[in-house]
């Protein structure tokens, strides 16, 4: 009978303590998703999703299939995916074909905002491998480009 007072303090400082901010869903206020098509037969496609929070936090969660465990970098490069382009911004690796980066500024430090994204000349590249960065995998066009 002593031992219930202390599981019962336990137990409820786990529930007051036990949850971090990291657990609380976000609310999204807006997003957008972008279809990745396979480049040259690779059989890799996937969607690419931009979320803006409630916090006003903006984010990219790219989804492949048609892929492995493998790492392929990913990243959001100026103009169309058939003019190709230098990089904008890099983006997290896909690892076990997901990749997911939050997003504040391109590579040159201008900051970005989801808006931003949605007016932003570009498209998302996904290449083979780290060793086999040249070789695209899967692209998107976004932003201003998205019916192109």
């Amino acid at each position: 009978m002593k031992k219930r007072p202390v599981i019962i303090t336990i137990f409820a400082l786990t529930l007051l303590f036990g949850c971090s901010k990291d657990d609380v869903n976000t609310v999204i206020l807006r997003q957008v998703e972008y279809q990745l098509t396979s480049v040259d037969g690779s059989g890799v496609t996937g969607k690419a999703t931009f979320t803006e929070d409630a916090n006003k936090t903006t984010e990219i969660l790219i989804e492949l299939t048609g892929t492995s465990t493998k790492i392929h970098p990913a990243y959001l490069h100026y103009n169309t995916a058939a003019e190709g382009g230098p990089k904008a911004m890099t983006l997290k690796v896909c690892e076990c074909s997901v990749g997911h980066t939050v997003v504040s500024k391109l590579d040159d430090g201008t900051p970005i905002t989801y808006d931003g994204l949605l007016k932003l000349d570009g498209h998302i590249g996904i290449h083979k491998s780290p060793s086999e960065i040249g070789t695209l995998v899967a692209t998107a066009n976004i932003g201003a480009n998205a019916q192109q």
